[in-house]
């Protein structure tokens, strides 16, 4: 335990889980993949590959370690933009995985 009432705890299997003050835990697991689960519902996931915020409403924002982003929205919507921040895709998928509308076209399929 911590001067700030944070705590870390490491694992005989290498994992670490470190708990603060203010809610939030962080776990790092054998792979290097790291959870965070803050106090206000939201989620991140660190990989080697990406990193990716989750919220509670669904939706999920990816950034890759190239620069490409990905967020897709609880409600279908899927937006990506290349390393750049240019938007490559902007379209809205059904619950069948058909795509009912592209932003960028600017009309409905």
């Amino acid at each position: 335990k911590y001067p700030d009432n944070s705590t870390k705890v490491t694992y005989p299997n290498g994992e670490e889980k470190s708990v603060y003050a203010d809610g939030t835990v962080v776990t790092l697991d054998q792979t290097g993949q790291r959870l965070i689960l803050l106090p206000n519902g939201q989620r991140e996931v660190h990989t080697s590959a990406f990193k990716r915020r989750e919220y509670p409403d669904g939706t999920s924002k990816t950034v890759f370690n190239d620069g490409r982003q990905e967020t897709i929205h609880s409600n279908g919507r899927i937006r990506k933009k290349d390393p750049k921040g240019n938007l490559t895709s902007d379209l809205v998928i059904d619950a069948t995985g058909k795509v009912v509308h592209d932003y960028l076209a600017k009309s409905r399929i």
